[in-house]
């Protein structure tokens, strides 16, 4: 039987919701597999629990008591992590972390540099989906439709932001679950919300807002042959879908599975997604979500989401659930993508002819 290292906690913002789908994922681990579980503190320091079913059997994942139990991570062939007299080698890691130091690459460094396979993109699929600036650029370099946006460096560099049309979005460049996101309909609120925004990161993304409609699309497999879910949509019951409205109440939004649209609508949002998955070397999984302009019905990328929530009410495992695969399936698909890339880069040279 196999180990499947789960990580969950981190240094982010993000890290409560990061518990939650871990729980998810250790409840649908597929046959075959064998699940141990880190949780990692708001320090970064990682802790061996012993045993992963009470965050799987947790009513309240975000406020599960963790044991504190440090573990120490010892690079070698194989790598080991150490949490007193116990020793461990997974088979596979899946981290199951949003935002910094979880989905922005650095721990995709760490699992490299142990050589241990995971789930998900590597650096740099996971630095530039993470980064909303570059995967901008990527975005309008491959061709796919982007809304008008201006990038701050500093709260007091207002002047490209002030030269999009009202409402906008105010974001931080690297973060996710909509952590630091806000709506501005007036101009005199513009500079508090990116103030406010400036709190969670150095970058900040001003966005043009349009009448819209969410559209998501989960997509799975490795860079070159991935296939993309139905399309799914979210109305919010609020000015837009807020980390409230996510994860806090249960009334936020209405999650559309499949979404009302066209046959040509929903092939073409297919094919847009496909490429954001590869114009940003993405591999694995990501959720690609689009605006769809309500009274043209134009598709405009916002952004790819290269470790989506797996909460209970998460779009990515209810989008595949919609395609005909289930959670466990879904789980064991992503663990084989994992073992095979790494595989792929276990027959790579390392020393010259």
């Amino acid at each position: 039987m196999k180990t499947v290292l789960v990580l969950c906690g981190g240094r982010s913002a993000e890290r409560e919701v990061s518990c939650v789908s871990a729980s998810a994922v250790l409840r649908n681990i597929p046959k075959g597999w064998k699940a141990e579980l880190v949780w990692i503190d708001p320090r970064g320091r990682w802790h061996l629990q012993s045993s992963p079913k009470g965050l799987a059997s947790a009513k309240a994942p975000a406020k599960h008591p963790f044991e504190k139990r440090p573990a120490a991570l010892v690079p070698g062939t194989p790598s080991r992590l150490l949490a007193g007299t116990r020793a461990l080698s997974p088979d596979a890691v899946f981290p199951v972390l949003h935002g910094p130091f979880g989905e922005d690459g650095t721990m995709q460094g760490l699992l490299d540099i142990l050589g241990w396979p995971y789930v998900g993109s590597g650096v740099l699929g996971s630095s530039v989906g993470m980064d909303k600036e570059v995967s901008k650029r990527l975005a309008v370099h491959a061709g796919l439709p982007v809304l008008p946006y201006a990038v701050l460096n500093s709260p007091k560099d207002l002047a490209a932001a002030r030269r999009l049309r009202l409402p906008v979005f105010v974001k931080p460049a690297r973060l996710g679950s909509s952590v630091g996101v806000y709506k501005v309909k007036k101009a005199a609120d513009l500079a508090t919300a990116v103030r406010k925004a400036f709190r969670f990161d150095t970058t900040v993304i001003v966005e043009q807002g349009i009448p819209a409609r969410e559209i998501e699309l989960a997509v799975l497999g490795p860079t070159e042959g991935a296939k993309a879910s139905v399309a799914g949509e979210i109305r919010p019951n609020a000015e837009f879908y807020s980390y409230e409205a996510k994860y806090l109440d249960p009334n936020g939004a209405e999650l559309l599975v499949p979404a009302k649209v066209t046959k040509s609508q929903e092939a073409h949002a297919r094919r847009l997604a496909l490429e954001a998955f590869r114009s940003h070397g993405l591999h694995g999984l990501s959720r690609v979500d689009f605006l769809m302009d309500k009274n043209t019905g134009k598709l405009w990328f916002n952004e790819v989401n290269t470790l989506p929530g797996f909460t209970a009410v998460s779009m990515y495992p209810k989008l595949w659930g919609a395609t005909g695969v289930t959670f466990p399936r879904l789980v064991g698909r992503l663990l084989d993508l994992a073992m095979t890339r790494a595989k792929a880069q276990a027959r790579l040279r390392i020393t010259r002819d």
